[in-house]
């Protein structure tokens, strides 16, 4: 079967099979009446997505702490000092367990501490075509006065990321509408408003969604490696026939054949450092190791022709980047982290080794477990920027030269 079409089964079994392990939890950031705020907490009050879990102003007369608690929805409010200080703000918003800011009518720009803390993780929504009519004190009726004065064919809505400068984000959705010779403020307003209510809330879920579907990504990564590696080790044998347990041609049947693969290298690398084997033996497992090793790269080609497929229709935005490496190849290294997780928990369980061997094991396996923590986070992330289209993916398959005989010099100078 093709490469491309075992990629195409991948893509329908995850379709069907993939499941949503949890939902995020927004904070809504408010300055004025809340009516944006409120038709957020309407829409999410029972969506598998994402809850609004608490509403924060810097006015403690806003209207929006009253629409909150209409809801059951916490409201509090800060004062100038503390928003740009950022450390009683942060403590709400952890417990609270927020992922997700969404400013809705907040008009104080967001200190670095909290962009740098939720960044591509706080989106504001502004009611015009930025990047015109953007920055500092354009806001409400001030921005749609300019809209008017400027004799714009067109306003609208902008969904933007934030960032430490006002309305310079990277834009994630615009909607906008005829600008008529009869509007004034208000008709422009109303129609604005109009937009808000309808998109705002759809844009909030799809990156909620979104960001649910890759964080299970890597977590099921690497339940499937685990699965792998524990299987392996039953019989801890390099010449143990694969049992894999999952369905054929899945994406996890691959992945779980890819750690097996992983797994069996891992060992005969043990093996033939062993000072005393016989030359020939040693010779004889090189060359599989070299099998191996072409078997783990035709594997990582395959995953990554899903990626692929998965976000060939993505609408990549101006300016995207691509990575220094693409999804399979860091889901590669996960494969290799479980294994060498497995292995140093084994070193800590060891009886048989003084307390120095102990104590300098436990700490490589902390080491190796925050390394868990940001690679899972970093491929999730990738995945997320090429979903949305900040980044885009190309796969440059490898050209090992030494396997191709029209190649090694060593090969072709016998013929």
């Amino acid at each position: 079967m093709q490469k491309m079409e075992i990629a195409a089964q991948i893509f329908i079994i995850c379709a069907i099979t993939n499941k949503l392990n949890s939902m995020k939890k927004i904070a809504i950031f408010a300055s004025g009446s809340g009516t944006n705020a409120e038709n957020i907490i309407q829409y999410f009050t029972e969506n598998e997505y994402g809850q609004v879990a608490v509403v924060l102003s810097n006015k403690i007369d806003a209207g929006v702490h009253e629409r909150a608690k209409r809801y059951g929805v916490p409201a509090f409010s800060f004062s100038g000092a503390d928003f740009r200080e950022g450390t009683v703000i942060m403590r709400k918003l952890a417990e609270y367990d927020v992922d997700f800011i969404v400013l809705a009518g907040f008009l104080a720009l967001v200190p670095p501490v909290i962009v740098n803390a939720y960044r591509e993780n706080i989106i504001n929504i502004h009611p015009a075509l930025l990047p015109k009519f953007g920055g500092k004190g354009m806001y409400g009726h001030f921005v749609h006065e300019a809209v008017l004065a400027a004799k714009e064919p067109t306003t609208g809505i902008t969904i933007h990321y934030v960032n430490e400068r006002y309305d310079e984000g990277s834009i994630i959705f615009q909607a906008e509408f005829p600008v008529l010779p009869t509007d004034n403020v208000e008709d422009v307003e109303r129609k604005v408003h109009e937009l808000e209510y309808k998109h705002f809330p759809e844009v909030i879920e799809n990156l909620c969604k979104t960001q649910c579907i890759m964080e299970q990504y890597s977590k099921r990564f690497y339940a499937v490696f685990e699965q792998a590696t524990n299987d392996y080790h039953k019989t801890d044998d390099v010449d143990a026939p694969i049992r894999n347990i999952y369905e054929e041609k899945s994406l996890d049947f691959f992945l779980y054949l890819k750690n097996w693969i992983d797994a069996v290298q891992w060992h005969l690398e043990d093996i033939i450092r062993d000072p005393n084997i016989d030359p020939t033996s040693a010779l004889l497992i090189k060359r599989r190791i070299d099998k191996s090793n072409q078997d783990r790269t035709d594997l990582v080609e395959l995953i990554d022709s899903y990626f692929l497929d998965k976000y060939k229709d993505v609408n990549v935005l101006p300016g995207a980047t691509i990575n220094t490496e693409s999804p399979a190849w860091a889901i590669d290294r996960l494969s290799i982290l479980v294994l060498k997780i497995y292995h140093m928990q084994k070193e800590v369980e060891r009886k048989d080794v003084p307390s120095e061997h102990y104590e300098a094991c436990k700490r490589k396996l902390d080491v190796l477990f925050e390394q868990k923590k940001d690679l899972s986070a970093a491929l999730d992330q990738l995945l997320d920027d090429i979903g949305s289209g900040r980044k885009y993916m190309k796969v440059y398959k490898q050209m090992k030269m030494y396997n191709d005989p029209s190649l090694n010099p060593v090969l072709y100078g016998k013929k």
